[in-house]
């Protein structure tokens, strides 16, 4: 799944690009040790919150694959 946020981090939509950016880099500072499982888990949660993301999410299918790529990078 980490493809699949590299992709929408390349070329989804604005809204969609810019929380998988913050994905990776939130995983990528997790691999490297400097967060805890809970903490990393938390942020990733808070990436698709319902509230923010529905207000902003154009395209159901990109939301769904955002959504399920951040959950199991996550281990959620």
């Amino acid at each position: 799944m980490i493809n699949e946020l590299e992709i929408l981090a390349e070329s989804g939509p604005k809204w969609a690009a810019q929380r998988a950016k913050q994905a990776l880099a939130i995983n990528e500072q997790f691999e490297g040790g400097g967060l805890e499982e809970i903490e990393f888990q938390d942020m990733m949660l808070r990436l698709i919150e319902d509230g923010p993301l529905d207000r902003e999410a154009d395209d159901l299918d990109t939301k769904a694959l955002l959504i399920t790529a951040i959950q199991q990078v996550a281990n959620i």
